[in-house]
Parts: structure tokens; C-alpha cells; sequence
């Protein structure tokens, strides 16, 4: 992987739910808003929001799993503040609504615990 991408995506990474725009992002690897959309897309297969979307997703499924904040909480921490784009999103990604997503993964957390 190109040096300059990798070290967007650690600062991606690092921040995730920073405001991040395109022309920050080139800004700070020195280069154009056209080439470093070009070069991320060729390096990643996805252009620098989708990627950004993608983590920020991969947040709130984490976030659902593991604790207990409101679904429009999450939504609003990861940055998708508009509670219907959320949910489109997330059932894009992973095929379930953030409701249904958070009852499935407690319903089989309950059952794989083992009780004495």
C-alpha cells in the first residue's frame, strides 16, 4: 500500500469520528483533492467517504454488541446523526436494521453464557 494512504487511513483510524472532508484528508498527505481520491480509491476500492462510512459502521456494530446506549445515541456518536441514513446504512452493510442487529447479538451472548 502506498505510504501517503497508509498513513491517512492511521489518522482515519485514530479519529474516526472526526468531521473528516476529502480536502483535509489530501491536505495532510500533500496532495490534490482529485489525485488523493484517485490513489485511495486504486489503494482501497473505495473512495475516502465509503471508507470513512465503513469504519464508522464497523463503530456502531461494536457499539451495539458491547453496550448500552440508545441506537439514535450511537447514530449520532458515530457521526450519521439522521436516525433513517443510520439505519439504511447499517442494513445495507450488514443486513439488519441496529434494533434487530442489537437483540440478535444479546439473544446469542444469553445463550452462549454458561450459568452455574
Amino acid at each position: 500500500m502506498d505510504g501517503r494512504i497508509f498513513h491517512i487511513i492511521e489518522k482515519i483510524r485514530e479519529n474516526w469520528n472526526h468531521d473528516w472532508t476529502v480536502e483535509e484528508m489530501a491536505i495532510i498527505i500533500e496532495l490534490s483533492e482529485s489525485h488523493f481520491q484517485k490513489l485511495f480509491k486504486s489503494e482501497t476500492g473505495m473512495s475516502p467517504k465509503a471508507y470513512l462510512k465503513n469504519l464508522r459502521l464497523e463503530k456502531a456494530r461494536e457499539l451495539l454488541e458491547n453496550g448500552f446506549k440508545q441506537i439514535k445515541q450511537i447514530g449520532y456518536e458515530i457521526g450519521l446523526t439522521n436516525d433513517s441514513h443510520f439505519a439504511r446504512d447499517f442494513k445495507k452493510k450488514y443486513g439488519t436494521t441496529p434494533t434487530q442487529y442489537r437483540k440478535n447479538s444479546w439473544a446469542l451472548n444469553r445463550s452462549n453464557s454458561v450459568y452455574w
